[in-house]
Order: C-alpha cells, then sequence, then structure tokens
C-alpha cells in the first residue's frame, strides 16, 4: 500500500474499518478485547511505552480533565480525546493544536500497514486511531490519553502503568457495554488502575468510590479522593458562572485560580487534573493559573452573535443537569431556546426528561449520525418543543424564537455540536 498523500486520503481509507461509533455492536456481548490492540502495539514497536502516560476516564468530565492536565504541561505535550467537534484530527493534539495533516497522514500510513493484526483479523477504527496517537506521541515526553468508553476493555488500556490514573465522576452511560449498576460501572472504569500509578477520583458516592478503592488497593496505589484529600475551599462564581477556588492536598502548595470554562463541576474536574501532576511530577502554579484559563471546547462555550449560542456537549443526565443549572444561574432572565439532539443508544427518556424544563422553547433535531434518535420521539418524550428537519433548521427557528436579546443553547451530542459549528461565528 502506498503512503498516504493527505490527511483526507488516510480519513476515507480508515473509513473502510469497522467502527463502533457509527455502528455499535449488538446484544451484550461485546467484541471489545485488548488483544487485537496488543498486537498492533507490537508490530508497531510498542509506541506506547515511549512516552511518560497520564489516563483519565470517568462518566462525565473526563475529558474536561483531560484538556486542564495537557493544558498544565504545556508545549510538546501529547493530548489524546474522543469524539471530536469538527475534525478527526482534532483528537490528537500536540502542545494545545490539532495533529497536521502531513504528520497524520505519516502516521496513518505506519499504523494502516499493520493494521492485519492476524491472519484474517483487522484492527478496529478506534484502534487504529489510538495506535496513531501513540506513534504521534512518540516524540513527547508526556501524554494525556483520555478512555474513549469504560476503561478495562478500552483500547487505550494498553498503556504500562500510567504516572496517574484519574477517575472523575460514575454515573449512568453505557449501561448496555458497562453494566446496570453504578458499582459495574466503577469496575469497568477502575479498570485502568495498574500497579505503580496514583489514583484520583471526583467520585463521592459510596458504592462506586469503594469499588475505586479496592481496585486501587488491590493494585497497591494511592488513592487521592477529591474533597477528602484534595481539598477545594473557598469556592466563589462571578454572574457568569464561572468559578474561582483554592485547591490544597497534605505535602503540596495550594494553588487559587480562576477557571475560564463555566459551570461548578469543572472545579472537581481541575481538581482531578491538579492532583494527578502534583503528586507525580509537580508543576508551580503559573502552569495551572495557564490551564484554568484555557477554554474548553464545547464545554459551556458561549460564542457570540445576536443571540449569542452557547455550545455545549452534554449528553447524559449528569453533565445535562449541569447544564440546567448554568442556565438558570448565568441566564436567568434571558429568553432561551435549546437546540438538542440525542443518540439513540443514550438513556433517551432520562436525557429528555433533565432538559425538558431546562429553556423556555425546546427544538429537537437529528445529527447527521446513524445513531441520532428520531426528533419526533424526543418531541413526544419531552410533550412539548419542536421536532425540526435538520440542526440547520432547528438552530434557525431557536434563533427566530429567542431573537438578538435572547439566548440559544445547543446539547446532547459532541456529533451535533459538530454539525452546527460550521453555522456559528
Amino acid at each position: 500500500m502506498k503512503p498516504f498523500r493527505t490527511a483526507s486520503e488516510a480519513l476515507a481509507y480508515l473509513s473502510r474499518f469497522t467502527n463502533y461509533e457509527r455502528t455499535p455492536p449488538k446484544g451484550r456481548r461485546t467484541p471489545y478485547d485488548l488483544a487485537r490492540m496488543r498486537r498492533l502495539c507490537e508490530a508497531l514497536g510498542h509506541p506506547e511505552r515511549e512516552f511518560a502516560a497520564y489516563h483519565v476516564t470517568g462518566t462525565k468530565g473526563k475529558g474536561s480533565a483531560a484538556h486542564f492536565l495537557a493544558a498544565a504541561f504545556g508545549p510538546g505535550t501529547g493530548l489524546y480525546t474522543s469524539p471530536h467537534l469538527a475534525s478527526m484530527l482534532e483528537r490528537i493534539r500536540i502542545g494545545g493544536r490539532s495533529i497536521p495533516g502531513k504528520r497524520f497522514a505519516a502516521v496513518m500510513s505506519r499504523v494502516v500497514a499493520k493494521s492485519e493484526t492476524a491472519p484474517g483479523e483487522f484492527a478496529t477504527y478506534f484502534e487504529l486511531m489510538t495506535a496513531a496517537a501513540f506513534e504521534a506521541f512518540r516524540s513527547c515526553g508526556v501524554a494525556v490519553v483520555e478512555v474513549g468508553l469504560g476503561g478495562r476493555l478500552d483500547a487505550t488500556n494498553v498503556l504500562p502503568a500510567p504516572l496517574a490514573c484519574g477517575i472523575t465522576s460514575i454515573d449512568w452511560d453505557h449501561m448496555d457495554r458497562l453494566g446496570n449498576t453504578l458499582e459495574k460501572i466503577a469496575a469497568e472504569k477502575a479498570g485502568i488502575v495498574k500497579g505503580g500509578s496514583v489514583v484520583v477520583t471526583a467520585e463521592r458516592k459510596p458504592g462506586p468510590l469503594g469499588v475505586i478503592a479496592r481496585a486501587a488497593r488491590r493494585a497497591g496505589c494511592r488513592l487521592l479522593v477529591v474533597g477528602r484529600d484534595v481539598r477545594i475551599a473557598d469556592a466563589a462564581s462571578d454572574r457568569r458562572d464561572r468559578w474561582s477556588a483554592t485547591f490544597s492536598m497534605p505535602g503540596t502548595e495550594p494553588v487559587r485560580v480562576r477557571l475560564a470554562t463555566p459551570g461548578r463541576h469543572q472545579l472537581d474536574n481541575f481538581a482531578v487534573a491538579w492532583a494527578m501532576a502534583q503528586s507525580t511530577a509537580p508543576l508551580p502554579a503559573s502552569r495551572w493559573r495557564a490551564a484554568a484559563a484555557a477554554a474548553l471546547p464545547g464545554r459551556l462555550q458561549l460564542l457570540p452573535g445576536r443571540p449569542p449560542v452557547l455550545l455545549d456537549v452534554a449528553h447524559n443526565p449528569v453533565s445535562l443537569r449541569a447544564l440546567a443549572v448554568h442556565l438558570a444561574r448565568a441566564f436567568p432572565r434571558r429568553r432561551t431556546a435549546l437546540v438538542f439532539g440525542t443518540s439513540s443508544d443514550k438513556d433517551v427518556p432520562a436525557n429528555v426528561e433533565t432538559v425538558a424544563g431546562a429553556a423556555d422553547a425546546l427544538f429537537f433535531c437529528a445529527a447527521r449520525h446513524p445513531r441520532a434518535a428520531d426528533p419526533r420521539d424526543l418531541a413526544r418524550l419531552a410533550g412539548r418543543g419542536l421536532a425540526c428537519d435538520s440542526p440547520r433548521a432547528a438552530l434557525a427557528a431557536a434563533r427566530r424564537f429567542a431573537g438578538p436579546r435572547g439566548l440559544v443553547a445547543v446539547a446532547g451530542s459532541f456529533y451535533l455540536a459538530g454539525d452546527l459549528l460550521p453555522l456559528l461565528p
């Protein structure tokens, strides 16, 4: 096979491979297996062993924590996240920038050449992307790697013992893959815990926290719990729901920062990132102030306009509750329209129930994705709102309703946010 000349060529070829993000496997039997990913990494000369890793999982906030941590380490730091908003290249970042197209093409050429991991067996789309990230991070001293789904059987879990493992929170999501109790979900997330790592979690519920604590104890790992070992003190917010706080833990110099990204929940995510680094490779306060000032794409991201648009990738009940709280706190007097779409494999009734009263008007739509839920079903579940033919039509209707002095919020799916981003300022 000839090397890819461009990122477009590489992505077009990559689309031939099995992609469980677009079409999840049916039934309870899971095809996820680390053996294939291990064979791929071995064929590539084990790129996953070439950098010091920080591994992050959780139901909510793992992407935010990963972004904070990578921003704190600064230039030259690798960051692997999923899914993306506008481009697959966003998933692989170095020094805060998406991997350049030509470099992605070169890296993916090497990875795809090894895609047949056994006779007649081929790596999946996500495994190839993950291996490409590891290849790109060979030149990085440090990389922050976000889990795609769960933890125990996620392709990223071929990493050797990271410096630290972060578990932001545990809640209901992907129950068909991870289990139907919070303890079972926690066990899958805690599957990233390995001997020699520090474990940091923002989980506080006794059941899931107990599962994480037992996993850390079995592996002989130090466990730091936000709210117990990692303190958040003197928290205060401005009128736009942006929070300041002081973070401290025993044996470490406290730091006070002001987060640019709104939402009280971001203090927990920042605390996880801060404790992961400060317990392993401490950074000066200036690095953390810079990380706090970084805007997180798609996380309560306010885009200018008349009306302005609040873009949020919240896609499960706990993150959608955080969105509802933010709207009430930061925009209490605004005429608010919510553009909402979600994936059919999510807890659709719970998601719709959470947002049903969050805005003055609801506009439902389906992202251009095979897993998108039918907007007519969403409107029926909500008992109100308008089902629209497309994200573009929903955005236009929401803008008309809100008027120039109102607010349009977009939530429910990374894919919906990605569809609408090109239409926004």
